[in-house]
């Protein structure tokens, strides 16, 4: 990366509060592709850049966990290294609950291996395909199951991000699995498919995070794919003016095929897209309750676009 000051000194405080532990680090996986020394290696030096603030947690299969004790030396600072781990998963719920407690063992082997200076405290995984297009019945027993197993497992502080392929037939079921894990979830003591997702997450009351892909910060043509690629900003922006505004698919479907990087508005209290606005602590509630954080193999790509855009 060069040397540019993008320090959060030097940001303004509405994109900061936008971005500020944005971009779950996926170097591991393609493009990327990279071995996991060189990974954890890229990712220990990213924790020093002065844009350490957009940076989140590591990912990495579940399995590969008990592959980090060569790297146990990067785990001795204040700041603990934390993980977002790939579930096994299951195509049905037997086959995904077996897989979960075998995840979930290792997950708890680490946990205490690492006391506090590392923490695998996120999972990633696929729903079971059975669950597409059952009853809200169903799944809401699926999340029950789940959680007892979590709690059995005494890994209770984990979160649980569940991947729904983007098939007509699931989109068509976003509100459904939402509003269950919605359900599930205030019962605890703790493009048109993308905008309908955001959507759905946001009527519902659940959190989600974004990946693959999104290496770019506004939308734009990708020749090397030959498609157009979604921008985090785009994203990100969406998710913060659609609750602030209770926005409509359609709404948000604008925001996301928005191509022109100075309609996005960066101030120091609040933030804009064309005629609509959020002020800092929308963006903030925004942050932490609906959109969290993207998946990106590459760290300094989406830095660097940044910088182009005069952002950073």
């Amino acid at each position: 990366m060069e040397s540019t000051d993008s320090s959060p000194s030097l940001v303004p405080p509405s994109l900061q509060t936008l971005l500020g532990e944005i971009l779950d680090y996926a170097g591991l996986f393609p493009p990327a592709d990279l071995s996991l020394p060189r990974a954890i290696q890229n990712y220990a030096d990213y924790r020093e850049e002065r844009e350490a603030w957009m940076l989140s947690r590591f990912v990495l299969p579940v399995r590969r966990l008990s592959d980090l004790t060569p790297f146990q030396r990067h785990f001795s600072g204040e700041d603990p290294y934390r993980f977002s781990v790939l579930g096994t998963g299951g195509n049905d719920q037997d086959a995904f609950l077996n897989a979960l407690d075998r995840d979930l063992e290792v997950i708890d082997a680490f946990d205490e291996e690492y006391g506090g200076r590392a923490e695998a405290d996120i999972m990633e995984v696929p729903i079971p395909s059975s669950l597409i297009g059952s009853a809200r019945a169903d799944v809401a027993s699926f999340l029950e199951a789940v959680d007892q197993h979590i709690v059995e497992a005494g890994t209770a502080q984990l979160d649980f991000f569940f991947e729904l392929p983007l098939r007509a037939e699931a989109v068509d079921q976003l509100p459904a699995i939402c509003a269950a894990v919605a359900d599930h979830n205030s019962a605890q003591a703790v493009p048109a498919r993308s905008a309908a997702l955001i959507t759905a997450c946001r009527d519902a009351g659940v959190p989600f995070k974004a990946t693959a892909g999104l290496h770019h910060p506004i939308r734009h043509y990708d020749d090397g794919l030959d498609t157009e690629m979604h921008g985090f900003i785009n994203i990100f922006a969406a998710s913060v003016l659609a609750a602030e505004h209770r926005l409509d698919a359609d709404q948000v479907r604008a925001i996301l095929a928005e191509d022109a990087a100075n309609n996005f508005r960066f101030e120091k209290e609040a933030f804009s897209w064309k005629e609509l606005g959020a002020s800092i602590e929308g963006i903030r509630h925004t942050r932490q309750h609906l959109a969290l954080s993207f998946g990106s193999c590459s760290f300094e790509e989406p830095v660097d676009h940044l910088r182009d855009l005069d952002m950073l």
